[in-house]
């Protein structure tokens, strides 16, 4: 970086922090610039012997002093941290919320001064090749959304969106890669069951999954022009896609994102109170 970093604070020290840092670490993100807090204290720790993170002893120590406070905590226990946080929060410094199914508007109720932007990471940020989706609170401008944005952009794609489509973003873009890594699982056992040793399979369908993508995100083209690349009439990859089709995977993929943002949504009125 070839400016003065911002200094990160992260409250929670779970499974998609750990996956931030791992990824801001390889995009040469200073450790010195990123803390940790966490309620056992195990998280913050953990990062700190891989990464060379700072641990934080308390909320105090962590907040004070920071630029982007990201908080990455459970849903359950965000009305308390929040209350914390209300007294050590200023309205110089921008929080993320990593928190799923907590809107801004919730944010802003505890915290009016200080601008809030809801994030919607997924793990692959961890390899620097994740996609997050933004959207700004009622107290956050243009450029705290830009202070945001400088965060995620090492770590992948950032877009901003409306925060009516952030459950879907959860469901298709934070799950997806759980989705897909079941796909290769499945491509995998297929490829094995017909002879080859499970390194073997798990690569080919691996590289099947990272093939396309880099097809479609690379090379421009649109699902469907992959489908055309490969599937000659008549062909074996047809026959194949026919299976596909006849068991519903369009319905199946359908139905899991649905019962993914059902889920989300549950929460986000158990969040706000609202009926």
């Amino acid at each position: 970086m070839n400016h003065e970093p911002l200094q990160l604070a992260f409250v929670g020290c779970g499974r998609i922090a750990r996956a931030m840092v791992s990824g801001l670490i390889a995009a040469n993100w200073p450790p010195a610039a990123i803390r940790g807090f966490s309620k056992t204290g195990a998280g913050a720790e953990g990062l700190a012997r891989d990464y060379g993170t700072t641990v934080c002893p308390s909320l105090q120590d962590a907040v004070g002093g920071a630029d982007v406070v990201l908080l990455a905590v459970h849903p359950h226990d965000t009305a308390q941290v929040l209350a914390e946080l209300a007294p050590l929060a200023t309205a110089q410094q921008v929080l993320v919320s990593l928190v799923a199914s907590w809107q801004t508007g919730a944010f802003a109720d505890v915290l009016p001064d200080t601008p809030c932007v809801r994030a919607v990471p997924n793990v692959a940020v961890a390899v620097n090749s994740g996609v997050t989706a933004l959207c700004p609170g009622p107290a956050a401008g243009r450029e705290h959304l830009r202070v945001a944005t400088a965060v995620f952009e090492p770590l992948g794609r950032v877009l901003t969106v409306d925060e009516s489509l952030m459950e879907s973003v959860s469901a298709v873009s934070g799950a997806g890669p759980a989705l897909v890594a079941r796909f290769v699982e499945a491509l995998s056992s297929s490829a094995e069951a017909r002879g080859f040793t499970p390194e073997t399979a798990s690569e080919l369908a691996a590289y099947a999954v990272h093939g396309t993508g880099s097809l479609m995100l690379k090379g421009g083209l649109a699902p469907e022009e992959v489908v055309d690349l490969v599937a000659s009439p008549g062909g074996m990859t047809e026959a194949a896609l026919h299976v596909l089709a006849e068991r519903g995977l369009e319905d199946a993929v359908h139905s899991a994102v649905d019962a993914a943002v059902k889920l989300s949504l549950g929460r986000l009125r158990g969040a706000t109170g609202t009926a």
